[in-house]
């Protein structure tokens, strides 16, 4: 019989991980964020994790942390869930006042939501 504290260890163990066919993801500020593997395939992911990799190198153990503040992911989030015409990515992000400033929005400014939403049946 396992000791309660072992039972314990094994659920946060468990509650830690991403679902299948999810990934987490932390801000800077280490808010934790459980995101669908399929948004690596948009542009506005790559960018992130280039940004990442810019900023903490790619031989970094450890969660996965993008350099944005929490506002900005959870923004960025609401983006690819929902649909927002031809709204530019760059002028949206501005408006948040976050994460890296020009070096986002130069990055960025240049994606449309529409390429970033994937349709969900």
């Amino acid at each position: 019989m396992k000791s309660p504290s072992k039972k314990l260890s094994n659920i946060i163990a468990k509650w830690r991980k991403g679902r299948k066919g999810q990934f987490v993801v932390y801000t800077k500020e280490g808010k934790r964020f459980v995101v669908p593997l399929y948004y690596l395939n948009h542009p506005i992911f790559k960018v992130l994790l280039e940004m990442a990799e810019e900023e903490y190198g790619s031989n970094v153990n450890g969660p996965l942390q993008v350099p944005c503040e929490n506002e900005l992911m959870e923004y960025i989030l609401c983006l690819l869930r929902t649909k927002l015409g031809n709204v530019e990515i760059g002028e949206a992000i501005s408006s948040i006042d976050t994460c890296k400033g020009t070096h986002v929005s130069s990055n960025l400014s240049s994606l449309q939501c529409d390429s970033l939403v994937e349709r969900v049946p």
